[in-house]
């Protein structure tokens, strides 16, 4: 039985601003306050998502969760008249504003943790929906991703709530996972990448805790000799790298990683990795360390090289390895050479540059915002139809964000009713052709 990589993103929503709320994320800080552009946001995302089906992937479309939550807004004591709650936050503390209006669960590598049923001791594929405790405004995310990951996956992945246990259980989901496995599929080790524990980093608070990966491997039953847990190296950390997906990418039997990705001690734990996975898929482990020499660490970020997204697909038994690379690398001369070089020795058969301005000011990149689920065939056609991408879907959204979304925005404007009025029945105008493309309509 082989496996596909099914990918999930999610619509950016109308309220999308830089509000610089990323812990550690430079590009998100340098932007705060900016204008944004949430109908270019979106259809950037949309582009990408065409882009993707178009190589024959298994694409899937989740809506924007509502925003502004005033349910938020409610619980730190704001009342009165929706538009009264907007203009008292505003005056009185900007950030939790920005913080209920913040379209982060855009970024859906960071919704969950997945396990494939071939990696697990029996049972369905599994997910651990991400806490997100590091922060605020996407701590809020949790309980709703939840909920539309079990309407979406129904019973074909057994969805499981958000870790408990605050600071100490920092989750992120799938940007500090890594798994490798045969070009099938099968055969899967599993690595968790935190950031916690000594020497720790000196500029930045760590998002994901080594308990909290440890916690989600005995959650989803994988076998322990499977499991590897490596320490994201705290230069990398303090440089900028929130995520192990920032310094690191892999997909089936590859890993490249930059050489400051992983501390000093996670050096033994790749090694065993490597010789494990040996045993078990009888082939190499590919693993591409780029020196510093070739890309720095500062340029790595600034890029978002590593945070590209790798998809395969076969034909005629043939699998071809599409790198899916920011604009950014393109424009880069070092990065744009690196990525040249590896399609050159056929690490990639090719390489596309997308255009994610809107999400890479925000601070994330092609990787960010797509949340990969390995599943059989039979259990991707247990997946709710709704959210699969078509012509017609991919058209009927572009004209819903042409004619509603707007172009401008500033965390100002977020004070406006109408303007959040507009973008709440946006969201649910979103959600009901999403919902109707279930049967054809």
């Amino acid at each position: 039985m082989s496996f596909i990589d099914a990918q999930i993103d999610r619509i950016v929503g109308p309220t999308h601003h830089f509000g610089g709320l990323g812990v550690g994320n430079v590009a998100s800080q340098i932007h705060a306050g900016q204008v944004s552009n949430p109908q270019a946001a979106a259809l950037q995302g949309l582009d990408k998502m065409r882009l993707v089906a178009g190589l024959g992937v298994p694409q899937l479309i989740l809506p924007p969760q509502p925003r502004p939550d005033f349910h938020l807004l409610n619980a730190f004591g704001f009342t009165g008249t929706p538009e009264e709650i907007l203009k008292s936050v505003l005056n009185d503390d900007p950030m939790i504003l920005s913080a209920a209006a913040s379209c982060s669960a855009m970024w859906t590598a960071n919704a969950a943790t997945v396990t494939p049923s071939c990696d697990r001791v029996g049972g369905l594929p599994v997910m651990t929906v991400a806490n997100l405790s590091a922060s605020l405004h996407r701590s809020i995310e949790a309980a709703h991703t939840q909920r539309e990951l079990c309407t979406l996956l129904k019973n074909g992945v057994d969805v499981r709530e958000a870790l408990p246990g605050g600071a100490p259980m920092r989750d992120e989901g799938a940007a500090n996972h890594m798994r490798f496995s045969s070009p099938d599929g099968q055969s899967g080790l599993n690595v968790f990448v935190h950031g916690d524990g000594s020497p720790e980093p000196q500029c930045h608070w760590p998002r994901q805790t080594l308990a909290a990966g440890k916690a989600i491997a005995r959650s989803h039953g994988l076998r322990e000799c499977d499991v590897f847990h490596l320490k994201q190296h705290p230069e990398a950390i303090d440089a900028g790298a929130f995520h192990n997906d920032v310094v690191a990418m892999s997909h089936h039997d590859l890993l490249i990683h930059h050489e400051f990705a992983f501390a000093a001690e996670s050096c033994s734990e790749i090694v065993r990795m490597q010789s494990r996975f040996q045993d078990i898929v009888e082939s190499p482990l590919r693993i591409l360390s780029i020196r510093s020499s070739e890309l720095t660490l500062e340029d790595a970020i600034k890029t978002y090289f590593f945070n590209s997204q790798i998809v395969s697909t076969s034909v005629s038994g043939k699998t071809t390895l599409t790198v899916l690379c920011p604009v950014q690398v393109q424009r880069h001369p070092a990065a744009n050479e690196l990525v040249q070089r590896l399609c050159a020795e056929q690490v990639f058969d090719d390489v596309r540059f997308v255009d994610l301005g809107q999400s890479m000011d925000g601070g994330g990149g092609p990787a960010c915002l797509r949340l990969r689920v390995p599943v059989s065939e039979q259990e991707l056609a247990c997946f709710d139809g709704s959210a699969v991408w078509t012509d017609a879907l991919d058209s009927d959204l572009r004209d819903i964000i042409s004619d509603r979304y707007p172009c401008k925005l500033q965390l100002a404007d977020l004070a406006d009713i109408e303007i959040c009025q507009q973008a709440l029945e946006t969201q649910g105008v979103l959600a009901e052709r999403l919902m109707q493309n279930a049967t054809g309509a």
